[in-house]
Parts: C-alpha cells; sequence; structure tokens
C-alpha cells in the first residue's frame, strides 16, 4: 500500500531511481587485442564514494556487463582464471546511458612482475602514501637535462609517476623517456642506471619514489600483468582528472 501512495504522490520518485544509474559492457581480449577471453571478472572502484562492483565473468566473446553504476569515474581491474590484471586507465559512467570499452590483457615478464609487486605492496602500506622509493639520483647532466638514477628495487617504467626529493629538490613528474647508454628503453629494474628526462634540475643522492597512478591503489598488489583500454566511450584519459600530489591514499576504500 505504502509504495502504491508514493507512486500517486511522488510519481517522479522511481523514475528519477532508474534514470539515474548507467551502465558498462565491456570486451577483454588476449593480447593480440582480437582472441576473446572467457571467464574474466571485471572489478570496479568508484573513486569518490569507494562502492566497489563486480560483473559476472565474461561469456565465450569475452563479453561482461555491469548494471546500475552510479554516475562518476571508477577505477578497475580484471581478474581471470590465469590471473590478475590491474589498469592503470579510469572509466567514467554517465547516467541513462550505457559505457562500452574494449579491453586487452597484457601480461608482464616475471622479473618484471615481481619488482611490480614490490613496488605496489610498498604503495598500499598507509604510512607511505601511496609511494615507493626505487631509487637514488647518482649524477645530473644540465646538458641534456637528464639524471642518472641508480635503481635499488622494484622496476621505474614509462608514463610512471615519480616524485624526485631531496636537500633541495622537491618535484613531480611522469616518466616520458627513459634510456640504458644509448639505447631508449620503456622500464629498468634494480642494479640498472637509466637516464631520465627530469624537468627541474636534480642533486647526487636525491631519492626517486613511484607514485601510485592518479593518487590510487590498484586493485591487486601482485598483479600478473595490465588491463588496457584499447577502445571504447569510457576511457578516462590523464589530464581529465585531477588527484593533487598530497591527497591521503589509502588501500583500504569502502565497500558496499
Amino acid at each position: 500500500m505504502l509504495f502504491f501512495i508514493i507512486l500517486s504522490v511522488f510519481p517522479d520518485f522511481l523514475v528519477s531511481q532508474a534514470y539515474d544509474k548507467g551502465n558498462l559492457v565491456g570486451y577483454v581480449f588476449d593480447h593480440d587485442n582480437k582472441t576473446p577471453v572467457p571467464g574474466a571478472v571485471a572489478k570496479l572502484r568508484n573513486i569518490t564514494s569507494g562502492a566497489i562492483y563486480e560483473s559476472l565473468p565474461s561469456d565465450n566473446l569475452g563479453v561482461f556487463k555491469i548494471e546500475a553504476l552510479s554516475k562518476g569515474i571508477y577505477t578497475f581491474g580484471i581478474t581471470t582464471p590465469l590471473g590478475d590484471f590491474n589498469s592503470n586507465e579510469l572509466v567514467g559512467i554517465l547516467a541513462n546511458e550505457t559505457t562500452k570499452v574494449s579491453i586487452s590483457l597484457n601480461p608482464y615478464e616475471s622479473m618484471v612482475q615481481s619488482a611490480v609487486q614490490e613496488v605496489l605492496r610498498d604503495q598500499a602500506q598507509p604510512e607511505n602514501q601511496g609511494e615507493s622509493r626505487i631509487g637514488r639520483v647518482v649524477r645530473y647532466d644540465p646538458e641534456t637535462k637528464e639524471g642518472e638514477v641508480f635503481i635499488e628495487r622494484g622496476v621505474i617504467q614509462l608514463d610512471d609517476r615519480v616524485r624526485i626529493q631531496g636537500a633541495l629538490t622537491n618535484f613531480y613528474q611522469d616518466v616520458g623517456s627513459l634510456r640504458l647508454g644509448e639505447n631508449r628503453v620503456r622500464r629498468a629494474l634494480a642494479g640498472e642506471n637509466p637516464w631520465l628526462l627530469v624537468k627541474g634540475p636534480v642533486q647526487t643522492g636525491d631519492i626517486v619514489y613511484v607514485v601510485c597512478k592518479k593518487g590510487i591503489i590498484p586493485f591487486f598488489l601482485t598483479p600478473c600483468g595490465i588491463a588496457s583500454i584499447i577502445a571504447g566511450s569510457g576511457a578516462i584519459m590523464a589530464g581529465i582528472i585531477t588527484v593533487t600530489d598530497k591527497t591521503p591514499v589509502s588501500p583500504f576504500a569502502p565497500t558496499k
């Protein structure tokens, strides 16, 4: 009886409840971007509320769907029978619309996998505020504006967010260029000395930290690879969302 009273007195109530949500349809492919991955489960976390949503396993075509998502921006990960994959990208959900994305799963090499896990476990410690110390500056070339960094542990990769801190230095930047000797590389591991293009002068002994992407801890601290959006309407690229460098970071977001 109460339901019918609400419906007659507030006819727009149920309409607003039904139309303030959005949906996500995803297609999960192997690293070749063509082979569907069945049995993949997408996990989404709303970066504002912390609410977590989970899809049913993808079908034989690699398709999954999550309905009734609140409007907002979400971080996500994909878990499969072969392992877990974090994403460095975000997905935007609009009310009354179905967002579609195609996702490619790219496994790490074994050495890279363990190094990434080391960095993520550091970042997840509340006292580290989303940062992991990976090395120190050993030399600076003012002509090329590059700093040589000795990688003590973990890994540094292109597009990583880093902080360089010392007695006279303290700034954040994204890694846009790495080289070992004369060779351009995508990443450098413990024991290597890559040259990093830096946005300002650095000093010998400055500490280099890798900062969690966009200030958000990924879903999985022991991922076997990366989930990349290769097509779709919902990808939120770097620069669209701003998370300040001083934003407190906690991996223990509330769930609903």
